[in-house]
């Protein structure tokens, strides 16, 4: 009888264990007996869930746990994982060197208001990392910028937004992931800073987020040694029990970035990530695609309920789950009124660094990057010049020109009586063949105006000064409209610079 028992007790844990579980899945094709079997607390849904018939998937998924909270990256700018058929807005960077909190909130709303229509629960935003470190490889245009109080006030905008959307936002990554060299996605990143640094950058905004009464955090794969030198913060007592429970008095959820990623996969296995994890205080794991991985987990868990991980926990997640859930909101943004506010963000965000405007479009050569589908495809520069650069011409190349490209396009500007150029650095950092193309067309001695559609500082590994610079803070088509705009003078761009260092 007392074998029957332990059997039965562990059968309830592992029915239970799916309370903790965010899991996912890849394609359009819902995997019903998978979820059927885990019975996790919610799904969160990437950019190749979305791609035919989003709204039909939501659906399925409603009609197989109308209680299943679902959850979607809808930052702006690149991490924006609901994509076809919206407007797509400019990333968190742009909004914040608008220096207008009421835009921020209106965008912040107008995201939300997306994850509503998809039929969504929860917008994985805001960011509210401190890009204090200029080579961060992850992060750069997704932040609010390198001043944490600014960081702090913009996102607590974007959060506000979001709720009156009725969805809900989730800040992340806690305590901050804005000072790394090393995309935790493909190894474990350390930040050796002292406490004392930390409260003043990181930690700030989080904390402000926290007064405010915000209901989400997003864990980081981060090991911070001067909160536990032991543990990353996704797996640590000391940070998300003793910091950010007990000294932050946060009451919210938390929530742990994806766990396939290296800074856990490439030292620790899934399943004994997912227990230190909830052990260590988060609510909700989310997960990889992979019935195998998944399975693990789930049943990793269920062994650990009762042992490892109190009981009590499983309904405390389920409480906090449940408080995540969309709520009634208010979304007055028909396609018209948010293209017109991407538009307003993208045109607020570009920062003029120097150089005379307007320029004429007679004689201009605008020289564009294809930046690939990994973050949903745009047009480039030279595809929206001739339209908004009247009389310019345009020529495309790729995001790293080969040696006959930048042939060409030389070729090209000798031609011209001035070059426009596209830059663009951030995920993969900067390309060899751009600084090839650049050091080739300063050698020609013509006038040369740079737009940089990433993150903003390229102007430092330039071979020279160039007659003039604008950097939008991303490359979605409003921003890149709106950088030739500038350029022929149909408005003054005023942005701010955010991104810290010496502009």
């Amino acid at each position: 009888m007392r074998g029957l028992a332990l059997l039965l007790g562990l059968g309830v844990a592992v029915a239970q264990a799916g309370a903790f579980m965010v899991v996912s899945f890849r394609g359009e094709e819902v995997p019903v007996d998978l979820l059927k079997r885990v019975r996790p607390a919610g799904v969160i849904l990437y950019p190749g869930n979305l791609r035919k018939d989003p709204e039909g998937l939501v659906r399925r998924l409603r009609a197989l746990d109308p209680n299943l909270l679902l959850l979607v990256d809808q930052e702006g700018g690149p991490f924006t994982s609901y994509r076809e058929g919206v407007v797509r807005f400019p990333s968190a960077m742009a909004l914040s060197a608008s220096g207008d909190e009421g835009l921020v909130e209106r965008v912040g709303w107008a995201l939300g208001c997306q994850v509503r229509r998809l039929g969504a629960d929860v917008n994985l935003a805001p960011v509210l990392d401190v890009n204090v470190n200029p080579d961060n490889p992850i992060i750069g245009i997704r932040s609010f910028g390198a001043d944490p109080k600014r960081v702090a006030r913009m996102g607590l905008a974007f959060a506000r937004g979001v709720l009156r959307s009725g969805a809900t936002p989730v800040g992340k990554h806690f305590p901050g992931h804005g000072d790394t060299g090393v995309d935790s996605h493909l190894d474990l990143p350390r930040v050796d800073k002292p406490l004392k640094a930390l409260e003043e950058v990181e930690l700030y905004p989080f904390r402000r987020f926290v007064e405010a009464g915000m209901p989400a955090l997003m864990t980081a794969h981060i090991l911070f040694p001067a909160l536990d030198p032991q543990n990353p913060a996704t797996l640590s007592p000391r940070i998300l029990g003793g910091l950010l429970r007990q000294k932050m008095g946060f009451r919210g959820a938390v929530l742990t970035d994806d766990m396939a990623m290296g800074a856990i996969r490439r030292h620790f296995g899934a399943g004994e990530a997912a227990v230190r994890a909830v052990a260590a205080g988060a609510d909700l794991v989310l997960l990889e695609p992979g019935e195998e991985a998944i399975l693990e987990v789930h049943r990793r868990l269920g062994q650990a309920l009762g042992r490892e991980i109190p009981l009590e926990r499983v309904q405390e997640a389920r409480s906090r789950a449940r408080a995540l859930r969309a709520r009634p909101g208010e979304c007055p943004f028909g396609p018209k009124e948010e293209e017109a506010l991407a538009l307003e963000a993208a045109r607020k965000g570009v920062v003029h660094l120097f150089g005379p405007l307007p320029i004429p479009g007679e004689g201009t050569l605008v020289l564009g990057l294809r930046l690939g589908d990994r973050y949903g495809a745009e047009p480039t520069l030279a595809d929206l010049a001739p339209r908004y650069l009247l009389g310019s011409r345009g020529l495309n190349l790729e995001e790293d020109p080969s040696r006959e490209e930048v042939a060409r396009a030389v070729e090209a500007a000798r031609g011209a009586e001035r070059v426009v150029v596209s830059t663009h650095r951030w995920l993969g950092g900067l390309k060899e063949g751009q600084k090839a193309l650049w050091a080739e067309l300063f050698r020609l001695g013509k006038p040369l105006y740079f737009v940089a559609l990433g993150n903003p500082d390229d102007l430092r590994f330039l071979p020279g000064r160039p007659t003039g610079y604008l950097a939008t803070h991303g490359a979605r088509a409003v921003q890149v409209r709106a950088a030739l705009e500038a350029l022929a003078g149909a408005y003054t761009p005023q942005g701010e610079w955010v991104y810290g260092g010496e502009p």
